[in-house]
């Protein structure tokens, strides 16, 4: 990752780039420069288009297609998080969200962008183009000022700038598809027959096979029809006023979705999105790549932003992270070669996930810092679904056959799929000798991320949060030790227990709370074997931290030291931000669930420090 000029503030980027780089902003002022269209549809992921499938199953989307003939398919794109603002953030900043604190869904305090930087829209603005978003932002910092010239913008707002010769940058965010429009009743299930044939839908092999999940998938390929019909307005607008042969049109998800175990998750259908680029007519000599092919070069949202200003003949600054993948210097047999692209989830509303992936070519490797909790851990958005509701219910009821089980049973610390063979990640090799050295240079490419970008989703949310300063990628430098221990403290259930106890026995008796948190983690993961650990764990009830006495309480409460009703209610009373009253929450509703199931008396009145979404949390726990 790139570092940044620390004497640049936010309001002198603008000027001190003009005065350093002539070129970056002004070297285009009087040439002809495209413009640009992202057409973003929510909650899609590439797998569920028929233009991907080569089985003809998926949704039908004659306007991509139009655009796929006129442009170039990318294979591989990716969102980088499962989830809006976590991507998002991404997306307009091109920064890696985990190394400015900016992974979290959503903000529960206000992030500042880093001293000297801005986010990319803003650097077309300063090059003379009329900036525009219709009309979702959901970025997980503080937009800086003048990132827009209209940042709530009706469709076609392009027509509104002051001179028809200004390019323009236009976002449209069409939420037509977004996770809500599959929150049916059953009744209306019962009333609404979808256009798409249900009885011609593939069902991925980790769902149940049921009439309700093919009717999901139905409904949701008729909405993703439906956004190609918004598409195909925005096409006709530019057409009818002259502007097509010179905009490039971006086709993509905002991240992965909408079905059950996509969208907020970190497999690939969460983070896999379809991406179209429509290659204007009389920009077609600038781009390395032939019209109507499609590109199996990795590409994910760190890149989107250089490559507009890589398109507009820009200067891409320094800080960030991606590299252009259209335009000058973007030659085709080295875009066709980038096989690696990272992933996150740090929290999803009040879910914390904590988990991270590397992709390097067809094979996907995960990393699970909260092994213990399922993946199908009770989220309150996710379960507005029916569908959704169907499957954790033919769990309950023992209904479930092979890896449609998996979901909601405890996650291994690693994961390893070969995707070529795969695509659904069904079976994890990362038990599986044949491929252990594999596993062992993607871990040790994962980790070597983590730490060079020091990222800042190895520090819980709420220790974070207490740290944050002015610019988190200064705070995330000054941290570099610490984050390099706790890496080190949660690569301990990689091991086994008896090689990990020592070092468990030091994390516990730190006196980093950070350390203690993670350590009782890593306890909570080996559960009965770690009992021996139990008199190194029971002081830290007594810690000053709130997160690490609820930690410290759920093992205690696994190795059945502890009856927890009572005292996650008096740690609950403790906490001392959103954070921590989230976290807690989740490992009250952990116990529920997974532990002893025992009944917790809560009310939203027991929460001193609320955050967004905590009522979720209190309203599943007290659902008896």
């Amino acid at each position: 990752m790139k570092k940044i000029n620390r004497n640049l503030s936010k309001t002198s980027i603008l000027i001190c780039a003009a005065i350093c780089y002539p070129s970056y902003i002004f070297c285009q002022k009087d040439a002809k420069r495209p413009n640009f269209v992202w057409f973003m549809a929510e909650d899609i992921s590439k797998h569920y288009l028929r233009l991907y499938n080569t089985d003809g199953t998926g949704a039908v989307t004659p306007n991509v297609e139009k655009l796929a003939q006129e442009g170039v398919v990318f294979n591989h794109a990716f969102c980088n998080a499962p989830v809006s603002s976590a991507a998002r953030t991404t997306l307009f900043t091109g920064l890696y969200a985990p190394r400015v604190g900016m992974s979290w869904h959503r903000k529960l305090k206000p992030i500042s962008m880093p001293e000297g930087t801005q986010m990319f829209p803003a650097y077309l603005k300063a090059a003379g183009y009329h900036t525009s978003n219709s009309a979702k932002t959901d970025y997980n910092c503080i937009m800086p000022e003048g990132t827009w010239n209209n940042a709530e913008a009706k469709q076609g707002e392009w027509k509104n700038r002051p001179d028809k010769n200004t390019p323009f940058f236009y976002v449209q965010t069409c939420a037509i598809s977004h996770e809500s429009c599959l929150h049916f009743s059953l009744e209306k299930k019962n009333t609404i027959k979808p256009r798409y044939n249900p009885d011609k839908v593939k069902v991925a092999p980790w769902h149940p096979d049921t009439e309700l999940f093919r009717y999901t998938y139905a409904t949701f390929y008729d909405k993703i029809n439906d956004t190609d019909t918004e598409l195909g307005k925005v096409m006709q607008m530019l057409s009818d006023e002259g502007e097509l042969d010179d905009t490039f049109i971006f086709y993509f998800g905002d991240n992965g979705g909408s079905l059950p175990g996509s969208k907020g998750y970190t497999g690939e259908q969460g983070l896999h999105v379809p991406l179209v680029v429509y290659i204007p007519k009389n920009w077609r000599d600038k781009i390395d790549l032939p019209i109507g092919s499609s590109s199996n070069g990795f590409v994910s949202f760190l890149d989107f932003g250089p490559t507009l200003l890589n398109l507009a003949g820009i200067e891409i600054p320094k800080h960030m992270d991606g590299k252009p993948f259209l335009g000058a210097n973007v030659i085709c047999d080295e875009l066709t070669k980038r096989d690696v692209t990272y992933g996150y989830g740090d929290r999803f509303d009040e879910l914390y996930a904590y988990n991270r992936t590397l992709r390097k070519g067809n094979f996907k490797y995960s990393r699970n810092f909260l092994p213990h909790q399922p993946k199908g851990f009770f989220n309150f958005y996710r379960y507005k679904m029916e569908a959704f509701k169907q499957w954790k219910t033919l769990d309950n009821e023992g209904k479930l056959i092979g890896i449609q089980k998996t979901f909601f049973e405890p996650q291994m610390p690693e994961e390893l799929y070969d995707l070529s063979v795969d695509p659904y990640e069904t079976n994890n090799l990362a038990g599986n000798l044949k491929y252990a050295d594999k596993l062992r240079e993607l871990r040790n490419m994962l980790k070597e991320h983590m730490v060079s970008v020091n990222d800042l989703g190895l520090m819980p949310e709420s220790e974070w949060l207490k740290g944050a300063k002015k610019d988190p990628i200064v705070y995330g430098e000054k941290m570099h030790e610490q984050l390099v221990r706790y890496s080190n403290i949660l690569d301990l259930q990689l091991l086994s227990f008896n090689d990990a106890k020592l070092h468990l026995k030091k994390a516990l008796k730190s006196s980093d709370p950070v350390d203690n948190f993670w350590a009782s983690t890593v306890c909570v993961f080996f559960g009965e074997q770690a009992e021996s650990l139990r008199k190194e764990v029971i002081p830290l009830l007594s810690h000053p931290s709130p997160i690490v006495k609820s930690r410290a309480a759920v093992f205690l409460s696994v190795i059945k030291h502890i009856e927890p009703s009572t005292r996650m209610k008096e740690i609950l009373h403790s906490s001392r931000s959103g954070a921590d009253c989230l976290l807690t929450l989740g490992d009250i509703a952990y116990l529920k669930d997974y532990v002893c199931g025992s009944v917790f008396d809560l009310t939203e009145e027991d929460v001193k420090y609320p955050a967004e979404s905590y009522g979720w949390r209190i309203e599943y726990i007290m659902d008896r």
